[in-house]
């Protein structure tokens, strides 16, 4: 797999002052929320797709969001006086050929690493019936909360991402080597689930987190 954090297609950003490279990190934090919403919906579309042709399309019209989000927190920070950081005036294009991988692999350095946290609400709960799907995984839990709905159509628990409804708590795992259990754990959960990024909040502060949602709530409502 290439490194998308040095590919030549890559977003270009970089401070001002070089020295003072960290200031910048979680940048988008400080963006509206719809903006990181856009973003992340983007990218949870492209999950979606069947085909890498089609999971990469719906990768680079989230890319775009990312630069115009890069553009706003640039022009944000001029008003505000605080040191600017220079976004290159247009994004490259990017091969078509690059891998939908590499380009998630994009978007997790950029998110700074949500492929290190996965927020649950059912039974992968530390107390729950299927908790030992996590066990085994060396990490810390962290409490949270996500905006959206829990409900049981079923026998067991559905979420879904709605920003517009009242946040629900949830519990996050945070492990370094978390993202080389997704497979087994997308097998477990099975069709009904489709694993997306959302943003949680985290003792005051927001952190993009996986988080299986259900789909049959979104199919009924369709």
């Amino acid at each position: 797999m290439t490194d998308p954090h040095n590919h030549e297609t890559a977003l270009k950003v970089k401070s001002v002052r070089r020295s003072d490279r960290s200031t910048h990190a979680g940048w988008w934090r400080e963006l509206p929320s719809f903006a990181i919403d856009e973003v992340l919906g983007g990218v949870n579309s492209s999950r979606q797709q069947k085909t890498s042709s089609d999971r990469r399309k719906d990768l680079f019209d989230a890319i775009t969001k990312l630069r115009n989000a890069l553009v706003q927190y640039h022009e944000l920070r001029v008003r505000q006086g605080e040191s600017a950081v220079e976004i290159e005036p247009k994004l490259e294009v990017f091969d078509t050929q690059v891998a939908a991988a590499d380009l998630e692999a994009f978007f997790d350095h950029m998110l700074d690493h949500p492929s290190h946290r996965l927020a649950v609400y059912g039974t992968l709960k530390p107390s729950g019936s299927n908790s030992v799907q996590l066990s085994s995984i060396e990490g810390e839990w962290l409490e949270g909360t996500v905006h959206g709905i829990v409900e049981q159509p079923g026998e067991y628990l559905e979420f879904t991402w709605d920003v517009s409804e009242p946040a629900v708590s949830v519990m996050v795992l945070s492990a370094p080597r978390l993202s080389e259990h997704f497979d087994r754990l997308d097998d477990f959960e099975g069709p009904d689930y489709l694993r997306i990024l959302v943003p949680v909040e985290i003792d005051g502060m927001i952190e993009v987190c996986n988080i299986y949602e259900g789909k049959r709530r979104k199919k009924h409502h369709a």
